[in-house]
């Protein structure tokens, strides 16, 4: 995946200290794979599916397992909830850890894309 200076790119997983869930409480100290920014001048917030080492809840539909590897930097294996973007500010994000394979990125997509749909289907 191709690297912008000054940002993140899609791909990279990052620390977070502070985001938002859907009921509007803060969510503190978090992993996340960017999947996309606002793309206006300078981007200030960027899209994420969270990461989580909680393996046994890979169970559920939308999770995917990530191996861990000395590429994306993960203790050890851990899943991708592929069900709920999440939006963070740049400002939030302190660190990068790693990044994920094409491959996996793209494999996260598509379980993000397989919910959306199913979600329209309910509608």
């Amino acid at each position: 995946m191709k690297k912008r200076q000054g940002k993140y790119d899609i791909g990279d997983i990052v620390f977070v200290n502070e985001f938002e869930y859907d009921n509007e409480e803060k969510g503190v100290n978090h992993l996340f794979v960017v999947v996309g920014d606002d793309e206006r001048v300078i981007p200030i917030e960027y899209f994420g599916l969270i990461v989580s080492s909680h393996i046994e809840k890979s169970k559920f539909k939308y999770n995917e397992v990530i191996k861990h590897n000395s590429k994306n930097s993960l203790s050890k294996d851990s899943i991708i909830k592929c069900d709920k973007l999440y939006v963070f500010k740049k400002a939030n994000i302190l660190f990068k850890i790693g990044n994920v394979d094409v491959d996996d990125y793209m494999r996260f997509m598509e379980s993000y894309e397989k919910y959306l749909e199913e979600q329209q289907q309910n509608v």
